[in-house]
């Protein structure tokens, strides 16, 4: 009841011109900015010390969370994007190497509830789980960036994959499996789609060979199919 009153004179007052120019005018909005950078700057202090968090590492926006009993480790000249969010479990690790750029809205996580599972799960006696979430089968493992990547905006990071040094994920991508080194990559699940052009093609032939598992079809097509019918 109370929270209705409260919303309906917020409208009222938001509605009228002249109470709008007094309580949103440009002085009270750089107020509100200006409280709410504090707060995150507060978070953001606690989050350092907390965790493992190089002094050069970078907070670049407001709304980023990270939780949890694990161990967060965030190296020097990287930097995490506005709204991103990291959870590192009790006994678990993400890490994000050092002069790598985490973009806007990326998720990390070190655990998760398993996909292929029966979810009615939830629905069974409470008298042997003290909440629903206690009765599904769960993922987890370390989630590693390397050094110098850049992690695209919308990204999502599951459990126990690892990011090789100086690799690309492009924007909105589910990164659900480990991806080599000196590579881009994009999609969903993320694949690679090349590899950078500073290598040599043998070093590309290599790397193909060793993460068949997550090329492209075409780059696949080009180092893998390429090399059985020579």
């Amino acid at each position: 009841m109370c929270t209705d009153v409260i919303r309906r004179i917020e409208r009222a007052l938001a509605s009228n011109p002249v109470t709008e120019a007094i309580l949103f005018n440009g002085v009270t909005g750089s107020l509100g900015r200006l409280l709410e950078s504090a707060r995150y700057r507060r978070e953001y202090d606690r989050y350092r010390e907390r965790y493992d968090i190089h002094p050069e590492f970078r907070f670049n926006g407001p709304g980023i969370t990270m939780y949890g009993d694990g161990t967060i480790d965030l190296g020097a000249g990287s930097y995490i994007g506005r709204h991103s969010r990291i959870q590192a479990k009790d006994g678990r690790r993400v890490r994000i190497g050092d002069n790598t750029a985490v973009s806007h809205f990326v998720f990390c996580y070190t655990k998760n509830w398993a996909a292929d599972q029966d979810m009615s799960a939830l629905d069974q006696d409470m008298s042997v789980a003290t909440s629903p979430k206690d009765a599904l089968a769960v993922s987890e493992g370390d989630t590693i960036v390397g050094d110098d990547c850049w992690i695209g905006a919308f990204v999502f990071l599951t459990e126990g994959v690892s990011i090789g040094d100086n690799t690309v994920v492009g924007a909105n991508a589910v990164v659900t499996d480990s991806l080599p080194p000196h590579a881009i990559a994009a999609g969903t699940p993320a694949r690679v789609q090349k590899f950078k052009s500073y290598l040599t093609d043998e070093e590309k032939r290599e790397l193909a060979a060793a993460h068949a598992d997550v090329l492209s079809a075409t780059l696949a097509e080009a180092y893998l199919h390429a090399d059985r019918s020579s």
